[in-house]
């Protein structure tokens, strides 16, 4: 067995790591003292012979004595004025003005506490200087520029790079933005010692041709850079440009079919305040594609209301649920219960989070089972619920829609039941647009599960429920996105239901973030409605993914349109109901009717018998016809307990509250 070291071992080996920086640190700066001294013994000495060379006899002997004197003065003046100026221990590849202010600032400060000094010993004692006043200004001069030009060799002499190593292409680049950030990322480019040949800039506006950037031209504006990547046979074009996906999709929508690659420099406020960021370049991903606006969360609101509470998240091992524990793990919760029927996933979840310091509960429960449910709540006695477990597969749940009703409908109200036995204090249920008008059974088992938790908010007043409705999510099981991934990877054909069909898309970290935000936000009986931004056409989501792949659609893959699946709308809505404001800025109320306690519960009722009986197109017709109607919002009193007209229906031998 390999033997770990100890603990006095590892501070030792830590200490020597840092004492190894340190004094790597040191010798570079020793280096550069000892080089400043060299320049500022040249400078002064030049500036010496200047102030004669008029006279054409030279130097006389006197000030040549008095000056090699007074010289060793002279050097450690300035190499105390650049350590307090702090012109050492910078990495001066990538020195930009503020570096240069140091330098300046630096030598005259020395210049002038020479010159001050000079001026009071004459002044004073009547001494003449060991140096011409003159000569002693010019060589503070002279101090600037030498030492400037040996720090900024490499940014100075860049254009000497353009000789790479041989047997590597160069790559011809355009950089698409005009400002701080672009001219940054040129100069790192043309100077980190890759053959890359950084050929101008492209404005995101319409703009001059004869301005000038880092010493680079600007090329023209964005609507030309198809002909500009052709005239000047471009290889790769990066945008660093704060213009977002606004910027990306008319880039990518432009380069459709042309066989350039496409790169981008993200996170543009870090780049700004740290220039040795602008070396992050990466290719474009599909979120880069997404309009939308910035996510903005009161973190202290929502830490408030979920750090030191005791949380269960449902689904934990799916996109959402996994990406809802990894943030409320930042929230300090006092524990975490992690459910799935997968036990794969709960591993998963384990190896994962299980070192963050959060107590963190795994439960392999199927929320379809009302025995097994409940006893989790009389167990653990959760404080707040996100139920994130659903079947989610439009077309698969077309097939088998008893499996919908048996998970999102009745594996909801055994959730609910719990939460009224345990006191819970706040339930969110994870919806979706497609239980908005539902056409299909997948949409439609979900807005009875919206309804169920309007419902439960009308009977217990003791705990917040709420249901937060968005669209799509990147990168999430059963999305387009991966499907349209993996097909590229496979060479296509990629296949789109239809030309015209629209979805809204967001990703992950954003949904869940609007997620928790909102579960703060409820106040009860709500259906929240996130702002998803606006929809983006498949079949132009799917050429602008096939672009980013490095290929052009058609040419290079293929795109097959193979018509609607069951139950698949061709535009995704969000309400059919007026939205009322929240007070967050991306979040709205919809006021959802529904048909009242009793009826919904009758029809739960008659949902379960027809999937116990596998009464799949009772099942449709039944689950479109109440979640499509238009019912009148349900007053806000207490009903007379309908969830009890469920109870002959479910397993019996639940386990009595504690």
């Amino acid at each position: 067995m390999e033997r770990r070291p100890r603990a006095d071992e590892q501070a030792d080996g830590g200490w020597s790591q840092r004492l190894a920086v340190i004094l790597a640190s040191v010798r570079t700066d020793v280096s550069f003292a000892f080089v400043d001294a060299l320049l500022v013994s040249a400078a002064y000495s030049a500036a010496l012979i200047l102030r004669f060379v008029d006279e054409g006899t030279g130097v006389p002997a006197r000030w040549w004595r008095d000056f090699l004197l007074i010289l060793p003065v002279i050097v450690a003046v300035h190499l105390i004025a650049n350590a307090l100026f702090g012109t050492y221990g910078h990495v001066w590849e990538h020195a930009s003005i503020a570096e240069a202010t140091r330098i300046v600032l630096a030598s005259m400060a020395a210049g002038v506490s020479l010159l001050l000094t000079m001026m009071l010993a004459r002044g004073m004692f009547g001494i003449t200087g060991p140096i011409p006043i003159g000569s002693l200004a010019l060589g503070a001069l002279l101090t600037v520029m030498l030492t400037g030009a040996v720090r900024f060799r490499t940014r100075l002499f860049s254009f000497n790079r353009a000789t790479h190593a041989p047997g590597r292409r160069t790559r011809r680049v355009l950089v698409v933005g005009v400002g701080r950030t672009a001219a940054n990322l040129a100069r790192y480019l043309t100077s980190n010692g890759d053959p890359i040949d950084v050929v101008g800039f492209v404005s995101e506006q319409p703009t001059s041709r004869n301005r000038r950037l880092a010493g680079l031209p600007v090329l023209g504006a964005l609507e030309s850079i198809a002909q500009l990547i052709e005239d000047n046979h471009i290889d790769e074009v990066i945008v660093a440009t704060s213009g977002g996906a606004h910027i990306v999709r008319r880039l990518v929508d432009i380069c459709l079919t042309i066989d350039v690659r496409l790169r981008i420099l993200p996170d543009f406020d870090t780049v700004m305040s740290d220039q040795s960021s602008v070396q992050d370049v990466r290719d474009l991903e599909p979120e880069d594609l997404l309009e939308r606006p910035e996510v903005r969360t009161d973190l202290d609101q929502v830490a408030e209301g979920l750090g030191g509470r005791r949380v269960l998240v449902t689904g934990a091992g799916g996109s959402i649920g996994s990406e809802l524990v990894r943030q409320i793990i930042a929230l300090k919760p006092s524990a975490l219960l992690v459910l799935d029927h997968d036990e794969t996933h709960l591993h998963e979840a384990l190896s994962m989070w299980s070192a963050t310091g959060v107590p963190l509960e795994p439960i392999l429960c199927d929320i379809r089972d009302r025995t097994r449910v409940l006893r989790v709540f009389d167990e653990h006695h959760p404080e707040i619920v996100f139920h994130a477990a659903a079947h989610k597969h439009v077309p698969i749940l077309e097939r088998c829609p008893e499996e919908a009703v048996k998970t999102n409908v009745l594996g909801t109200e055994y959730l609910l039941e719990g939460c009224r036995r345990a006191n819970v204090s706040r339930f969110v249920l994870i919806s979706t647009d497609k239980a908005c008008d539902p056409v299909g059974v997948m949409g439609a088992s979900k807005r009875v599960a919206e309804m169920l938790v309007q419902a439960a908010a009308v009977d217990d007043a003791d705990c917040i429920y709420s249901a937060v409705r968005f669209g799509n999510v990147l990168a999430s099981r059963g999305s387009v996105v991966p499907t349209f991934i993996e097909q590229i990877k496979r060479g296509g054909p990629v296949t789109v239901t239809d030309a015209q069909m629209t979805r809204y898309f967001m990703t992950i970290p954003e949904a869940v973030e609007l997620v928790l935000q909102g579960s703060v936000l409820a106040k009860g009986g709500e259906v929240l409605v996130l702002d998803m931004g606006e929809p983006v056409k498949i079949v132009d989501l799917a050429h602008r993914l096939i672009r980013m792949a490095g290929m052009v659609p058609v040419r290079d893959i293929d795109v097959e349109f193979i018509g609607r699946r069951p139950g698949e709308k061709l535009h995704e809505i969000l309400a059919t109901v007026p939205l009322r404001p929240s007070s967050h800025p991306r979040i709205s109320i919809a006021d959802q009717g529904w048909p009242g306690a009793v009826t919904l519960m009758k029809t739960v009722n008659q949902l379960v018998r027809m999937a116990a009986e596998g009464d799949q197109e009772g099942l449709r017709s039944r689950l479109l016809a109440i979640s499509s109607s238009d019912w009148s919002p349900e007053p806000t009193t207490s009903s007379s307990n309908g969830h009890e007209l469920v109870i002959d229906l479910r397993e019996q031998g639940a386990p009595k509250p504690h």
